[in-house]
């Protein structure tokens, strides 16, 4: 079955701030649909409405092929290249509607750092998608418990795509992070067959 995707037809309106902030206040104050670039990390396009913005980071609530909302994510301002509203904006305002989806609301979600938003997520659903940057790919996901931060890094119990739940934990530091996603339906349904992870084995116990 071929895989849909968002309509890049049509006449696509530019948000009349000057910048990329300016430009993603100005969705998250007009509630409007938006698709959103990083050309620097990803050849693709992130589909949603802005629901949370900091000085250097936004909240996005993605909307899938489905028209149906599907999860958050946190990205830095500062990778973003392009925020246009989506041309398609008439259809997916309908299409949400008729499919009974409303914006979702975080209040009280920080967006202060990778660290406050990695906690504000873990706060409100079990899972979290620590996406880090690759050369080759963009960015490579890695799904668990935050169970954790150092320093410089993140600290999560990682579970496999089989719902298995590896016996210890990672550091992923705060420089490789591109993107923060949870809440999506996948990760959801992850968790739920995975259950209860294990209480992690001490640090080196285990080896790769």
């Amino acid at each position: 079955m071929a895989n849909i995707k968002h309509h890049r037809e049509g006449n696509v309106v530019q948000f009349r701030g000057r910048g990329v902030r300016a430009q993603l206040r100005e969705a998250l104050e007009s509630s409007a649909p938006v698709q959103i670039a990083r050309e620097r990390i990803s050849p693709g396009w992130v589909h949603g409405f802005v629901i949370g913005l900091s000085a250097e980071f936004c909240l996005v609530a993605e909307v899938s092929d489905a028209m149906r909302f599907d999860g958050f994510l946190a990205l830095a301002v500062g990778d973003i290249s392009v925020v246009e509203q989506d041309p398609g904006r008439e259809f997916v305002e309908k299409a949400l509607q008729l499919n009974d989806e409303k914006i979702p609301e975080l209040p009280g979600f920080k967006l202060d750092n990778w660290q406050a938003i990695a906690e504000s997520a873990a706060a409100v659903t079990p899972l979290i998608s620590l996406n880090m940057l690759d050369e080759g790919d963009g960015e490579v996901s890695y799904i668990g418990r935050l169970t954790g931060a150092e320093h410089d890094a993140l600290v999560l119990q990682e579970v496999d795509p089989n719902a298995v739940w590896y016996p210890d934990t990672g550091a992923y530091e705060f420089a490789g992070i591109g993107s923060i996603g949870f809440g999506t339906a996948y990760m959801l349904l992850l968790a739920k067959i995975a259950g209860v992870p294990p209480v992690p084995a001490p640090v080196g116990e285990f080896s790769a």
